[in-house]
């Protein structure tokens, strides 16, 4: 009977894993991995977790199920840390494992809806967005967002795409530090687009999945808050995986904003898809989030700890651009420094990306994304070199 399973398609990230695997070259270099790591290539336990976690086992009085919805006080809490005073009890929210299953949450209820929205989407945009929207049987349609061979936004072209959407129609956007291509909107264009949201009543569905990355905590949640203060119906996904380095213990949310005679409605749909599917969301991680944000102290060396690994990645991209122009000359991959986040787009044409492997042990994601928070000042050196070498190649 299984032999009649047919072949699904697989993640471009696991692909890539599988290859850096069976690669034997021992100066081989992974740029896939999708997680921060400090300048010893390791992704450490944040101070303040370990602190919030101490505190966790002295304190906890019971691993009992939580409500489908999981924990109101941390839904709460980061509700008013992320969206501030435009946060207030009109939410529904759920907790989630990770930002992920809020994702999907919010794909199956969009899916099941009488009249099925279409979801619009950046191109290029997180590689996990088209999989849960197909899995949910969602709706869905792309519009430009970046030139990686050019290097820019193509704001103009969104804009226009989004000329074919229909009032009810949901648009897909992330926060600060756009992956896979590192490039964000400048305050402006955001504006702009609201502008544009709000007057063809197309609903707002923002992904934040690198707070603290781009800015700061406090400035990279403000896309959020200038959407909950602006529509009457909006959604906001949360994934903490990177903000506080807890990646395998899937921390997230998912908060809905509904007009008052839907809220009620809006809660049991939610709490339908999760029991139908993650059912009850795990709560170490969340717990931990919670500890950390209602504890000025912790609050305070967490804060430090994201200001640090930031301080990093903004450096390392930085060292990009001078070593390029230090030791080659060009300025290639200046726009590297300009941007913000883990991820960045190599200007590389299929041809060059395989060369790049190929050739010079240097790993990526198809379509050319690396994670520049995984590079060590020799391995930036070996990256410019490779890609000098490929892209002068006849």
């Amino acid at each position: 009977m299984f032999e009649q399973v047919e072949e699904y398609p697989v993640d471009p990230i696991m692909i890539g894993a599988d290859y850096f695997a069976a690669d034997p070259r021992k100066d081989k270099l992974n740029l896939t991995v999708g997680i921060y790591q400090d300048e010893h290539g390791q992704t450490p336990v944040l101070k303040a977790v370990k602190q919030a976690e101490r505190k966790l086992v002295e304190t906890q009085v019971s691993k009992s199920y939580l409500a489908l919805t999981g924990d109101a006080d941390f839904c709460r809490v980061l509700g008013r840390e992320i969206m501030g005073g435009a946060h207030d009890d009109g939410w529904v929210s759920a907790q989630t494992s990770g930002g992920a299953v809020a994702l999907r949450v919010m794909a199956d209820l969009l899916a099941q809806m009488p009249k099925p929205p279409t979801v619009w989407l950046q191109t290029p945009t997180y590689g996990n967005y088209v999989p849960i929207l197909s899995a949910a049987h969602a709706r869905f349609a792309h519009v430009p967002y970046y030139d990686p061979i050019n290097r820019q936004i193509t704001f103009e072209q969104m804009l226009d795409g989004l000329s074919a959407a229909s009032p009810g129609d949901v648009f897909l956007m992330q926060g600060v530090c756009h992956n896979p291509t590192g490039a964000d909107m400048s305050a402006a264009q955001f504006d702009a687009l609201l502008d544009v949201l709000e007057a063809r009543g197309i609903i707002p569905w923002i992904d934040l999945a690198y707070l603290g990355f781009a800015q700061s905590w406090e400035a990279d949640c403000e896309m959020a808050r200038k959407i909950a203060q602006r529509f009457p119906e909006c959604i906001v996904c949360i994934t903490l995986s990177k903000s506080f380095g807890i990646y395998r213990d899937r921390a997230g949310a998912l908060f809905v904003k509904t007009r008052a005679g839907a809220r009620e409605t809006m809660h049991r749909a939610i709490s339908a898809i999760v029991r139908a599917g993650a059912s009850h969301a795990p709560d170490h991680g969340p717990s931990v989030v919670r500890t950390i944000l209602q504890d000025d102290a912790l609050k305070a060396l967490w804060l430090a700890e994201l200001d640090q690994m930031r301080a990093r990645v903004a450096h390392v991209r930085q060292q990009i651009a001078n070593t390029e122009r230090s030791a080659f000359g060009t300025d290639q991959l200046a726009y590297i420094a300009r941007q913000s986040g883990m991820f960045s787009l190599l200007p590389l044409t299929e041809t060059q990306e395989t060369a790049l492997t190929h050739d010079h042990g240097i790993h990526v994601v198809k379509g050319g994304r690396v994670n520049v928070a995984r590079l060590g000042a020799d391995d930036i050196t070996k990256l410019i070199g490779a890609i000098a070498d490929i892209t002068s190649a006849k």
